[in-house]
């Protein structure tokens, strides 16, 4: 235990009639001598010296007994007292994990940092660092394993970084940096030593692993003059590394910029969901065979009240990113249930398929829902097929095969999209059971000009169609693409060249006029 802490307690816990009490004692020990001498030599009314010595003596018998049975035990309680709030102001202050101190601790420290920087005119730099894929190490290696993986990498960092610097682990996968005097070319340097670190693998029960690390940087005074700024900042260049696979990025108003918007967007479209602002509009689906539309794709559109039309490519992402994925899915769900149904009482029977995220896929409660949603919106199950890409299914591949297969024993057919863009493995391929494949656009929109793209195209259409697939063309927007994409034996194609995206109302009288068939199926999912 540390001596001032000790110290501390003492100060604390001894109180002062304590005190007063040892220091009179001690007083009569010293006096009795004197006292003593004044009794032989000194003529005084012996009564008065007999009271004296009297208490000198009895004190002399009762203050050692006094310090033995009470005084002595009570130093070591109040000794133990300070040892236990030592401990625990060391357990307030450290991760227990990897011993570092944490992200408390860690802005004390800024604290006198930014005063010390303030006084010499001096600037330093904030570094939080976040292991990539680190909850799937974790799950993989076991939490025991994933700790020491953490105290590893906690260690290196303290190897290598100067005696200057603090080190803090701020739970999890995350840890934080401040670097002492350093311009903007130093931080670069050291941000890409930090990178070079990571890179080398670690060790785990013999075992080589390799990680990543990306890097959100902040710098006094540049981008704030507190702590809680400071860190603010870096964990908003972090957030931007992550999105934008960087290694590392340093700070920037426009980071803040970005993110201010992004949170206003996220609290506005929680909004449109509650008070339908959303709509959806139909893209037609062609068999190439007949020429005759059999389903539509459904394309979500935001409607704000203020700010117009808003495409999906600025909410569609922030969706996938946090937990209103769900209640959007939800609602395009029963929406597309209620079209069909209003389809239905003009004459029109059709099919529908919804496109499903990542997030979806890793939500057990999935398939619930959707038999809860179309047993309400009575629709038969069958009339509905469940679109997924395949980054999707590839991704926390166990989960996602569990949902898809209790999607698939409820009689939801399965359709593979925009394939060709993720991993494109033959062994999922093989395992996934799907009744569809979709071709991306990528590679449909130049099949009359890239004899490369036309080459992967039939390739795709002769893998699906040996597995018993029917096969999607997206993006076709010539009558080019269409008549080659016909000629390679694709079963359907959809894109500009057909029709651009219709409301509902518009759809059922552009069906109408292409004369589909009452016994159509309609392909309707959500963009995402």
């Amino acid at each position: 235990m540390d001596n001032m802490e000790t110290q501390d307690a003492l100060s604390v816990h001894g109180s002062s009639p304590l005190r007063l009490f040892f220091v009179m004692g001690a007083a009569i020990f010293i006096a009795e001598p004197i006292i003593m001498v004044l009794f032989l030599y000194v003529p005084t009314p012996a009564p008065a010296l007999e009271s004296v010595l009297d208490a000198a003596l009895l004190s002399a018998v009762i203050l050692p007994l006094l310090y033995v049975y009470w005084y002595r035990p009570l130093m070591r309680n109040i000794k133990e007292h300070a040892r236990i709030n030592a401990a625990m102001r060391h357990q307030a202050l450290h991760d227990l994990v990897t011993g570092l101190p944490n992200r408390y601790s860690f802005e004390e420290r800024l604290q006198y940092e930014i005063e010390i920087a303030r006084r010499e005119c001096a600037s330093f730099a904030v570094v939080v660092l976040d292991i990539k894929r680190f909850k799937e190490i974790n799950g993989t290696l076991g939490h025991g394993n994933g700790d020491e993986l953490l105290r590893q990498v906690a260690a290196r960092l303290k190897e290598h970084l100067r005696r200057s610097d603090t080190i803090a682990c701020f739970g999890a996968d995350t840890f934080g940096v401040l670097l002492r005097e350093v311009d903007k070319q130093q931080i670069v340097y050291a941000s890409e030593k930090l990178q070079s670190l990571m890179e080398a693998h670690f060790s785990i029960e013999e075992m080589p692993i390799e990680i990543e690390v990306r890097s959100g940087i902040a710098i006094f005074p540049d981008h704030g003059d507190n702590p809680v700024t400071l860190l603010q900042h870096a964990d908003i260049a972090l957030y931007h590394a992550k999105q934008d696979t960087e290694a590392y990025v340093i700070y920037t108003t426009d980071d803040d910029t970005e993110m201010r918007r992004r949170l206003t967007m996220f609290g506005m479209l929680r909004n449109a969901i509650q008070h339908n602002e959303l709509v959806l509009h139909y893209q037609p689906k062609i068999d190439l065979t007949t020429d005759r539309a059999v389903g539509v794709e459904a394309l979500v559109r935001w409607r704000h009240p203020e700010l117009g039309i808003i495409p999906p490519n600025d909410f569609i992402p922030l969706a996938e990113q946090t937990n209103l994925i769900k209640p959007l899915t939800y609602w395009v769900i029963e929406e597309a249930i209620r079209q069909v149904r209003a389809w239905d009482a003009q004459g029109v029977c059709l099919n529908v398929a919804v496109n499903l995220s990542t997030r979806n896929l890793t939500d057990p409660s999935l398939p619930q829902r959707i038999h809860e949603l179309l047993a309400r919106g009575e629709l038969a199950v069958s009339r509905m097929t469940v679109e997924v890409t395949e980054s999707a299914v590839i991704t926390n591949s166990q989960r996602t095969t569990e949902v898809l297969e209790q999607l698939r024993k409820m009689g939801l057919a399965l359709s593979l999209d925009d394939f060709g863009t993720g991993y494109s493995s033959l062994s999922y391929l093989r395992n996934f059971a799907a009744s569809e494949l979709k071709i991306d656009r990528s590679f449909v929109c130049g099949v009359d000009t890239d004899s490369s793209n036309a080459a992967i195209v039939r390739s795709v259409i002769d893998l699906a169609h040996h597995l018993d697939l029917k096969v999607v063309a997206e993006g076709v927007e010539t009558e080019a693409t269409g008549r080659i994409l016909r000629e390679l034996n694709c079963d359907m194609a959809q894109g500009y060249y057909y029709s651009r995206p219709l409301s509902g109302d518009d759809l059922l009288r552009w069906v109408s006029t292409r004369a589909l068939q009452s016994n159509g199926g309609v392909d309707i999912r959500l963009a995402l």
